[in-house]
Protein backbone atom coordinates (compact mmCIF):
# COMPACT_ATOMS: atom_id res chain seq x y z
CA UNK A 1 0.00 0.00 0.00
CA UNK A 2 2.82 2.27 0.90
CA UNK A 3 4.44 1.73 -2.48
CA UNK A 4 1.15 2.37 -4.22
CA UNK A 5 0.81 5.66 -2.32
CA UNK A 6 4.31 6.70 -3.37
CA UNK A 7 3.51 5.91 -6.97
CA UNK A 8 0.32 7.95 -6.81
CA UNK A 9 2.15 10.93 -5.24
CA UNK A 10 4.84 10.77 -7.92
CA UNK A 11 2.23 10.70 -10.67
CA UNK A 12 0.49 13.73 -9.16
CA UNK A 13 3.79 15.63 -8.83
CA UNK A 14 4.67 14.85 -12.42
CA UNK A 15 1.24 16.02 -13.58
CA UNK A 16 1.60 19.29 -11.61
CA UNK A 17 4.99 19.92 -13.19
CA UNK A 18 3.53 19.37 -16.63
CA UNK A 19 0.68 21.70 -15.91
CA UNK A 20 3.09 24.39 -14.66
CA UNK A 21 5.24 24.05 -17.81
CA UNK A 22 2.14 24.20 -20.02
CA UNK A 23 0.97 27.37 -18.23
CA UNK A 24 4.23 29.10 -19.02
CA UNK A 25 4.04 28.28 -22.77
CA UNK A 26 0.28 28.94 -23.37
CA UNK A 27 -1.31 32.05 -21.78
CA UNK A 28 -4.71 31.63 -20.33
CA UNK A 29 -7.40 33.01 -22.76
CA UNK A 30 -9.54 35.78 -21.20
CA UNK A 31 -13.25 35.58 -20.89
CA UNK A 32 -14.86 36.58 -24.25
CA UNK A 33 -17.95 38.04 -22.59
CA UNK A 34 -15.89 40.43 -20.46
CA UNK A 35 -13.94 41.68 -23.48
CA UNK A 36 -17.17 42.37 -25.41
CA UNK A 37 -18.59 44.41 -22.53
CA UNK A 38 -15.43 46.50 -22.34
CA UNK A 39 -15.56 47.18 -26.14
CA UNK A 40 -19.18 48.25 -25.95
CA UNK A 41 -18.42 50.63 -23.08
CA UNK A 42 -15.54 52.21 -25.05
CA UNK A 43 -17.77 52.71 -28.11
CA UNK A 44 -20.46 54.22 -25.91
CA UNK A 45 -17.94 56.70 -24.47
CA UNK A 46 -16.75 57.63 -27.96
CA UNK A 47 -20.34 58.17 -29.16
CA UNK A 48 -21.02 60.36 -26.14
CA UNK A 49 -17.88 62.40 -26.93
CA UNK A 50 -19.03 62.86 -30.53
CA UNK A 51 -22.46 63.93 -29.28
CA UNK A 52 -20.90 66.55 -27.03
CA UNK A 53 -18.74 67.83 -29.91
CA UNK A 54 -21.78 68.09 -32.17
CA UNK A 55 -23.68 69.97 -29.46
CA UNK A 56 -20.78 72.41 -29.06
CA UNK A 57 -20.65 72.95 -32.84
CA UNK A 58 -24.42 73.49 -32.98
CA UNK A 59 -24.22 76.07 -30.18
CA UNK A 60 -21.32 77.76 -31.97
CA UNK A 61 -23.30 78.03 -35.20
CA UNK A 62 -26.26 79.53 -33.37
CA UNK A 63 -23.92 82.13 -31.87
CA UNK A 64 -22.52 82.87 -35.33
CA UNK A 65 -26.04 83.28 -36.72
CA UNK A 66 -26.90 85.77 -33.96
CA UNK A 67 -23.66 87.70 -34.60
CA UNK A 68 -24.26 87.82 -38.37
CA UNK A 69 -27.85 89.00 -37.85
CA UNK A 70 -26.58 91.75 -35.55
CA UNK A 71 -23.99 92.83 -38.13
CA UNK A 72 -26.60 92.84 -40.87
CA UNK A 73 -28.90 95.05 -38.80
CA UNK A 74 -26.05 97.54 -38.38
CA UNK A 75 -25.36 97.45 -42.13
CA UNK A 76 -29.05 98.01 -42.86
CA UNK A 77 -29.01 100.99 -40.53
CA UNK A 78 -26.15 102.42 -42.58
CA UNK A 79 -28.10 101.97 -45.80
CA UNK A 80 -26.24 98.93 -47.08
CA UNK A 81 -27.94 96.22 -49.11
CA UNK A 82 -28.89 93.21 -47.03
CA UNK A 83 -26.87 90.03 -47.46
CA UNK A 84 -28.73 86.69 -47.09
CA UNK A 85 -27.56 84.87 -43.96
CA UNK A 86 -27.20 81.09 -44.36
CA UNK A 87 -28.61 78.83 -41.66
CA UNK A 88 -26.22 76.57 -39.75
CA UNK A 89 -27.64 73.49 -41.48
CA UNK A 90 -27.03 75.03 -44.91
CA UNK A 91 -23.58 76.37 -44.17
CA UNK A 92 -21.84 73.67 -46.17
CA UNK A 93 -20.20 71.92 -43.15
CA UNK A 94 -21.47 68.46 -42.16
CA UNK A 95 -23.24 68.30 -38.79
CA UNK A 96 -21.57 64.96 -38.07
CA UNK A 97 -18.07 66.40 -38.09
CA UNK A 98 -16.11 65.23 -35.05
CA UNK A 99 -13.50 68.01 -35.24
CA UNK A 100 -14.41 70.90 -32.88
CA UNK A 101 -13.64 74.48 -34.07
CA UNK A 102 -12.52 77.51 -32.10
CA UNK A 103 -15.46 79.87 -31.32
CA UNK A 104 -13.29 83.00 -31.41
CA UNK A 105 -11.71 82.09 -34.74
CA UNK A 106 -15.03 81.31 -36.43
CA UNK A 107 -16.66 84.48 -35.06
CA UNK A 108 -13.89 86.69 -36.39
CA UNK A 109 -13.99 84.93 -39.72
CA UNK A 110 -17.75 85.42 -39.99
CA UNK A 111 -17.47 89.12 -39.16
CA UNK A 112 -14.66 89.56 -41.69
CA UNK A 113 -16.71 87.81 -44.36
CA UNK A 114 -19.73 90.05 -43.76
CA UNK A 115 -17.57 93.19 -43.80
CA UNK A 116 -15.89 92.12 -47.03
CA UNK A 117 -19.29 91.48 -48.63
CA UNK A 118 -20.57 94.87 -47.46
CA UNK A 119 -17.53 96.62 -48.90
CA UNK A 120 -18.00 94.93 -52.26
CA UNK A 121 -21.68 95.92 -52.31
CA UNK A 122 -20.78 99.48 -51.30
CA UNK A 123 -18.37 99.70 -54.23
CA UNK A 124 -21.00 98.38 -56.61
CA UNK A 125 -23.59 100.89 -55.36
CA UNK A 126 -21.33 103.78 -56.42
CA UNK A 127 -21.19 102.70 -60.05
CA UNK A 128 -23.68 103.41 -62.82
CA UNK A 129 -24.46 100.59 -65.19
CA UNK A 130 -24.14 101.49 -68.86
CA UNK A 131 -25.54 99.77 -71.89
CA UNK A 132 -22.04 99.80 -73.34
CA UNK A 133 -18.76 101.18 -71.97
CA UNK A 134 -18.31 103.23 -68.81
CA UNK A 135 -20.26 106.22 -67.47
CA UNK A 136 -19.23 108.91 -64.97
CA UNK A 137 -21.66 111.43 -63.47
CA UNK A 138 -20.64 114.87 -62.25
CA UNK A 139 -22.35 118.16 -61.58
CA UNK A 140 -22.42 121.64 -60.14
CA UNK A 141 -25.03 123.34 -57.97
CA UNK A 142 -24.80 127.06 -57.15
CA UNK A 143 -27.18 129.02 -54.94
CA UNK A 144 -26.92 132.81 -54.84
CA UNK A 145 -28.17 135.62 -52.69
CA UNK A 146 -27.84 139.06 -54.30
CA UNK A 147 -28.62 142.49 -52.88
CA UNK A 148 -28.14 145.91 -54.47
CA UNK A 149 -29.33 149.48 -54.70
CA UNK A 150 -30.88 151.78 -57.35
CA UNK A 151 -33.83 149.58 -58.10
CA UNK A 152 -32.14 146.21 -57.75
CA UNK A 153 -34.47 143.74 -56.03
CA UNK A 154 -32.77 141.65 -53.38
CA UNK A 155 -33.25 138.02 -54.30
CA UNK A 156 -32.25 134.40 -53.92
CA UNK A 157 -31.31 132.69 -57.14
CA UNK A 158 -30.43 129.22 -58.37
CA UNK A 159 -27.59 130.22 -60.69
CA UNK A 160 -26.50 126.82 -61.98
CA UNK A 161 -27.74 123.23 -61.72
CA UNK A 162 -25.41 121.48 -64.12
CA UNK A 163 -25.47 117.72 -64.66
CA UNK A 164 -22.58 116.29 -66.63
CA UNK A 165 -22.28 112.77 -68.00
CA UNK A 166 -19.04 111.49 -69.49
CA UNK A 167 -18.43 108.05 -70.89
CA UNK A 168 -15.82 105.84 -72.46
CA UNK A 169 -16.88 103.55 -75.29
CA UNK A 170 -13.31 102.41 -75.89
CA UNK A 171 -9.99 103.63 -74.45
CA UNK A 172 -9.67 106.14 -77.29
CA UNK A 173 -13.34 107.03 -77.82
CA UNK A 174 -15.14 109.16 -75.22
CA UNK A 175 -18.31 111.24 -75.08
CA UNK A 176 -19.71 114.09 -72.97
CA UNK A 177 -23.22 115.46 -72.38
CA UNK A 178 -23.93 118.36 -70.04
CA UNK A 179 -27.19 120.15 -69.30
CA UNK A 180 -28.06 123.04 -67.00
CA UNK A 181 -31.49 122.49 -65.48
CA UNK A 182 -31.46 125.96 -63.88
CA UNK A 183 -31.87 127.69 -67.24
CA UNK A 184 -35.29 128.86 -68.40
CA UNK A 185 -35.90 129.22 -72.14
CA UNK A 186 -36.38 132.85 -73.21
CA UNK A 187 -36.71 134.81 -76.43
CA UNK A 188 -34.65 137.60 -77.92
CA UNK A 189 -36.37 140.18 -80.10
CA UNK A 190 -35.33 143.11 -82.26
CA UNK A 191 -37.53 146.06 -83.09
CA UNK A 192 -37.87 148.57 -85.88
CA UNK A 193 -39.79 151.83 -86.18
CA UNK A 194 -42.57 151.99 -88.75
CA UNK A 195 -44.41 155.30 -89.08
CA UNK A 196 -43.07 156.33 -85.71
CA UNK A 197 -44.31 153.16 -84.01
CA UNK A 198 -41.83 150.51 -82.72
CA UNK A 199 -42.67 147.06 -83.99
CA UNK A 200 -41.02 143.67 -83.50
CA UNK A 201 -38.77 142.83 -86.42
CA UNK A 202 -37.27 139.45 -85.45
CA UNK A 203 -37.83 136.87 -82.74
CA UNK A 204 -35.30 134.20 -81.80
CA UNK A 205 -34.22 131.99 -78.95
CA UNK A 206 -31.91 133.59 -76.40
CA UNK A 207 -28.83 131.42 -76.77
CA UNK A 208 -27.76 131.82 -73.15
CA UNK A 209 -31.06 130.26 -72.04
CA UNK A 210 -30.62 126.90 -73.77
CA UNK A 211 -30.57 123.94 -71.38
CA UNK A 212 -28.31 121.71 -73.48
CA UNK A 213 -24.75 122.89 -72.97
CA UNK A 214 -22.28 120.24 -74.19
CA UNK A 215 -22.78 117.23 -76.42
CA UNK A 216 -19.70 115.90 -78.19
CA UNK A 217 -17.53 112.89 -78.97
CA UNK A 218 -13.74 112.87 -78.54
CA UNK A 219 -11.38 110.62 -80.49
CA UNK A 220 -7.82 110.16 -79.22
CA UNK A 221 -6.20 107.94 -81.83
CA UNK A 222 -3.40 110.43 -82.51
CA UNK A 223 -1.21 111.20 -79.50
CA UNK A 224 -0.85 114.97 -79.95
CA UNK A 225 -4.02 115.59 -81.94
CA UNK A 226 -7.26 114.72 -80.15
CA UNK A 227 -10.44 115.37 -82.12
CA UNK A 228 -13.78 116.55 -80.70
CA UNK A 229 -16.97 116.68 -82.75
CA UNK A 230 -20.27 118.19 -81.56
CA UNK A 231 -21.27 121.15 -79.40
CA UNK A 232 -18.87 122.56 -76.82
CA UNK A 233 -17.14 125.78 -75.79
CA UNK A 234 -15.18 127.45 -78.54
CA UNK A 235 -11.47 127.90 -77.59
CA UNK A 236 -11.66 131.60 -76.80
CA UNK A 237 -10.43 133.32 -73.58
CA UNK A 238 -8.96 131.52 -70.59
CA UNK A 239 -11.71 132.47 -68.16
CA UNK A 240 -14.27 131.66 -70.83
CA UNK A 241 -12.99 128.08 -70.94
CA UNK A 242 -12.57 127.83 -67.17
CA UNK A 243 -15.06 125.62 -65.33
CA UNK A 244 -17.80 127.54 -63.52
CA UNK A 245 -16.92 125.69 -60.33
CA UNK A 246 -13.33 126.96 -60.50
CA UNK A 247 -13.94 130.70 -60.94
CA UNK A 248 -11.98 133.13 -58.75
CA UNK A 249 -14.92 135.55 -58.60
CA UNK A 250 -18.59 134.64 -58.40
CA UNK A 251 -19.17 135.71 -62.00
CA UNK A 252 -16.90 135.90 -65.03
CA UNK A 253 -15.45 139.08 -66.52
CA UNK A 254 -17.74 141.68 -68.12
CA UNK A 255 -16.59 141.02 -71.68
CA UNK A 256 -17.90 137.47 -71.18
CA UNK A 257 -21.13 138.12 -69.24
CA UNK A 258 -22.51 141.49 -70.48
CA UNK A 259 -24.32 139.85 -73.38
CA UNK A 260 -27.12 142.42 -73.46
CA UNK A 261 -24.58 145.03 -74.61
CA UNK A 262 -22.60 142.84 -77.02
CA UNK A 263 -20.52 140.82 -74.61
CA UNK A 264 -20.02 137.09 -74.99
CA UNK A 265 -16.48 137.44 -76.36
CA UNK A 266 -15.85 133.96 -75.03
CA UNK A 267 -17.68 131.51 -72.73
CA UNK A 268 -19.67 130.64 -75.83
CA UNK A 269 -20.70 127.30 -77.29
CA UNK A 270 -21.21 126.31 -80.89
CA UNK A 271 -21.37 123.28 -83.16
CA UNK A 272 -18.19 122.23 -84.90
CA UNK A 273 -15.05 120.16 -84.90
CA UNK A 274 -11.84 120.89 -82.96
CA UNK A 275 -8.32 119.48 -82.80
CA UNK A 276 -6.39 119.91 -79.55
CA UNK A 277 -3.40 118.56 -77.69
CA UNK A 278 0.10 119.25 -76.36
CA UNK A 279 3.04 119.85 -78.67
CA UNK A 280 5.41 119.43 -75.71
CA UNK A 281 5.48 120.13 -71.98
CA UNK A 282 5.32 123.88 -72.53
CA UNK A 283 2.88 124.37 -75.43
CA UNK A 284 -0.78 123.43 -75.76
CA UNK A 285 -3.10 124.29 -78.62
CA UNK A 286 -6.77 124.19 -79.68
CA UNK A 287 -8.05 124.90 -83.20
CA UNK A 288 -11.48 124.35 -84.68
CA UNK A 289 -14.08 125.16 -87.30
CA UNK A 290 -17.56 126.10 -86.04
CA UNK A 291 -20.89 127.34 -87.37
CA UNK A 292 -20.19 130.66 -85.66
CA UNK A 293 -18.74 132.12 -82.49
CA UNK A 294 -21.63 131.16 -80.26
CA UNK A 295 -24.55 133.12 -81.65
CA UNK A 296 -26.55 130.04 -82.71
CA UNK A 297 -25.47 126.99 -80.75
CA UNK A 298 -27.68 123.89 -80.67
CA UNK A 299 -29.12 124.95 -84.04
CA UNK A 300 -28.41 124.57 -87.73
CA UNK A 301 -26.29 127.22 -89.42
CA UNK A 302 -28.00 129.95 -91.37
CA UNK A 303 -25.29 130.28 -94.04
CA UNK A 304 -22.43 128.41 -95.69
CA UNK A 305 -19.64 130.36 -94.04
CA UNK A 306 -17.87 129.01 -90.97
CA UNK A 307 -15.83 130.51 -88.12
CA UNK A 308 -12.20 129.56 -87.41
CA UNK A 309 -11.31 129.71 -83.70
CA UNK A 310 -8.02 128.88 -81.99
CA UNK A 311 -6.02 129.24 -78.80
CA UNK A 312 -2.41 128.56 -77.81
CA UNK A 313 -0.88 128.43 -74.32
CA UNK A 314 2.80 128.66 -73.39
CA UNK A 315 4.22 127.74 -69.96
CA UNK A 316 7.90 128.73 -69.81
CA UNK A 317 10.04 126.35 -67.80
CA UNK A 318 12.29 129.12 -66.48
CA UNK A 319 9.42 130.80 -64.52
CA UNK A 320 7.41 128.31 -62.51
CA UNK A 321 3.71 129.11 -62.31
CA UNK A 322 3.65 131.46 -65.31
CA UNK A 323 1.27 130.90 -68.22
CA UNK A 324 0.94 133.04 -71.35
CA UNK A 325 -1.68 132.61 -74.01
CA UNK A 326 -3.51 134.05 -76.98
CA UNK A 327 -6.81 133.23 -78.67
CA UNK A 328 -8.80 134.53 -81.59
CA UNK A 329 -11.58 133.92 -84.08
CA UNK A 330 -12.19 134.79 -87.70
CA UNK A 331 -15.95 134.89 -87.99
CA UNK A 332 -18.25 134.23 -90.89
CA UNK A 333 -20.74 136.56 -92.54
CA UNK A 334 -20.71 139.90 -94.29
CA UNK A 335 -21.05 143.46 -93.07
CA UNK A 336 -24.73 143.68 -94.05
CA UNK A 337 -27.27 140.92 -93.52
CA UNK A 338 -25.06 138.67 -91.40
CA UNK A 339 -22.38 140.77 -89.64
CA UNK A 340 -18.93 139.25 -89.46
CA UNK A 341 -17.67 138.46 -85.95
CA UNK A 342 -13.93 138.54 -85.25
CA UNK A 343 -12.14 138.13 -81.93
CA UNK A 344 -8.57 138.57 -80.70
CA UNK A 345 -7.25 138.34 -77.15
CA UNK A 346 -4.27 137.75 -74.86
CA UNK A 347 -3.99 136.25 -71.39
CA UNK A 348 -1.53 135.97 -68.50
CA UNK A 349 -1.60 133.89 -65.32
CA UNK A 350 0.95 133.65 -62.52
CA UNK A 351 -0.02 131.11 -59.86
CA UNK A 352 2.63 130.34 -57.25
CA UNK A 353 2.26 129.30 -53.63
CA UNK A 354 -0.37 131.59 -52.05
CA UNK A 355 -0.32 134.22 -54.78
CA UNK A 356 -2.41 134.32 -57.96
CA UNK A 357 -2.21 137.12 -60.50
CA UNK A 358 -4.01 137.02 -63.82
CA UNK A 359 -5.33 139.27 -66.52
CA UNK A 360 -6.91 139.17 -69.96
CA UNK A 361 -7.54 141.51 -72.87
CA UNK A 362 -10.15 140.67 -75.49
CA UNK A 363 -11.25 142.66 -78.52
CA UNK A 364 -14.12 141.98 -80.87
CA UNK A 365 -15.62 143.30 -84.07
CA UNK A 366 -19.26 142.61 -84.88
CA UNK A 367 -19.67 144.22 -88.25
CA UNK A 368 -18.81 147.90 -87.81
CA UNK A 369 -19.07 147.79 -84.00
CA UNK A 370 -15.74 147.32 -82.20
CA UNK A 371 -15.67 146.14 -78.59
CA UNK A 372 -12.96 145.79 -75.96
CA UNK A 373 -12.76 144.28 -72.51
CA UNK A 374 -10.05 143.52 -70.00
CA UNK A 375 -9.47 142.78 -66.33
CA UNK A 376 -6.67 142.53 -63.78
CA UNK A 377 -7.10 140.06 -60.93
CA UNK A 378 -5.19 139.62 -57.68
CA UNK A 379 -5.71 136.79 -55.17
CA UNK A 380 -3.85 135.80 -52.02
CA UNK A 381 -4.39 132.89 -49.60
CA UNK A 382 -4.34 134.54 -46.20
CA UNK A 383 -5.13 131.13 -44.68
CA UNK A 384 -4.94 127.66 -46.25
CA UNK A 385 -8.70 127.70 -46.91
CA UNK A 386 -9.34 131.45 -47.14
CA UNK A 387 -8.44 133.60 -50.15
CA UNK A 388 -8.84 137.35 -50.45
CA UNK A 389 -9.42 138.67 -53.99
CA UNK A 390 -9.55 141.99 -55.80
CA UNK A 391 -10.40 142.65 -59.45
CA UNK A 392 -10.55 145.65 -61.76
CA UNK A 393 -12.86 144.83 -64.68
CA UNK A 394 -13.58 147.00 -67.74
CA UNK A 395 -15.84 146.52 -70.76
CA UNK A 396 -16.50 148.97 -73.58
CA UNK A 397 -19.27 147.66 -75.86
CA UNK A 398 -18.49 150.27 -78.54
CA UNK A 399 -15.08 151.94 -78.42
CA UNK A 400 -16.23 154.68 -80.84
CA UNK A 401 -19.24 155.87 -78.87
CA UNK A 402 -20.18 156.80 -75.30
CA UNK A 403 -23.56 158.29 -76.17
CA UNK A 404 -26.09 155.83 -74.73
CA UNK A 405 -26.48 153.32 -71.93
CA UNK A 406 -25.90 150.57 -74.50
CA UNK A 407 -22.48 151.93 -75.56
CA UNK A 408 -21.07 153.50 -72.39
CA UNK A 409 -17.94 151.98 -70.82
CA UNK A 410 -18.43 150.12 -67.54
CA UNK A 411 -15.75 149.77 -64.86
CA UNK A 412 -16.26 147.38 -61.96
CA UNK A 413 -14.27 147.19 -58.74
CA UNK A 414 -14.67 143.81 -57.06
CA UNK A 415 -13.47 142.75 -53.63
CA UNK A 416 -14.25 139.52 -51.89
CA UNK A 417 -13.36 136.36 -50.03
CA UNK A 418 -13.30 132.72 -51.13
CA UNK A 419 -13.69 130.12 -48.40
CA UNK A 420 -12.66 126.67 -49.69
CA UNK A 421 -14.50 124.40 -47.26
CA UNK A 422 -13.53 121.40 -49.39
CA UNK A 423 -11.58 122.87 -52.30
CA UNK A 424 -13.98 123.71 -55.15
CA UNK A 425 -16.25 120.81 -54.22
CA UNK A 426 -17.74 122.86 -51.39
CA UNK A 427 -16.99 126.57 -51.59
CA UNK A 428 -18.42 129.79 -50.19
CA UNK A 429 -17.80 133.07 -52.04
CA UNK A 430 -18.64 136.63 -51.01
CA UNK A 431 -18.23 139.52 -53.50
CA UNK A 432 -18.86 143.23 -53.25
CA UNK A 433 -19.13 144.91 -56.68
CA UNK A 434 -18.95 148.64 -57.28
CA UNK A 435 -20.28 149.33 -60.79
CA UNK A 436 -19.29 152.65 -62.35
CA UNK A 437 -19.82 154.10 -65.83
CA UNK A 438 -17.93 156.55 -68.00
CA UNK A 439 -20.71 159.17 -68.23
CA UNK A 440 -23.61 160.29 -66.08
CA UNK A 441 -26.06 158.51 -68.37
CA UNK A 442 -25.94 155.51 -66.05
CA UNK A 443 -25.50 156.07 -62.29
CA UNK A 444 -23.11 153.95 -60.26
CA UNK A 445 -24.48 150.90 -58.48
CA UNK A 446 -23.50 148.66 -55.56
CA UNK A 447 -24.00 144.92 -55.60
CA UNK A 448 -23.45 142.34 -52.89
CA UNK A 449 -23.44 138.63 -53.89
CA UNK A 450 -23.03 135.40 -51.92
CA UNK A 451 -22.47 132.08 -53.67
CA UNK A 452 -22.56 128.65 -52.04
CA UNK A 453 -21.68 125.82 -54.36
CA UNK A 454 -21.14 122.12 -54.37
CA UNK A 455 -19.41 120.32 -57.23
CA UNK A 456 -18.81 116.63 -57.69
Amino acid sequence: MKSCFVVIVSILALAGACLETSGQQRPVQPDMGTELVRSLEAQKAEIESLRQDLKKESDLRRQQGILIQSLMQKLDALGSVAVPVPSPAASGVAEQSNVPTSPATDTDAAAAAVNATAKEQSKESKTVEAGFGKIKFGGLLQGWYAAGDRGFSNTFRLRRAEMKFTGELMPKVKWTIMIDAAKALSLRTTTATVDGIPVIRTVGVNQSSRILQDAFITLSYIKRANLSIGQFKIPLSREGLQSSSDLDTIERALFLTDRARGGGLGDARDLGVMVFGSLNKQIEYQAGIFNGVGENHNDVDQNDRKAFVGRVVFRPSFIKGLQLGASGAIGNGTRTANPRRDRLGAELVYDRDRLRIKGELMTGADGDVHRRGYYAHFGYRIFPKVEAIFRYDVFDPDIRREATAATVTERDYIGGVNYYIKDNNLKLQINYVRKTFATSLVPYRNLFIINLQTAW
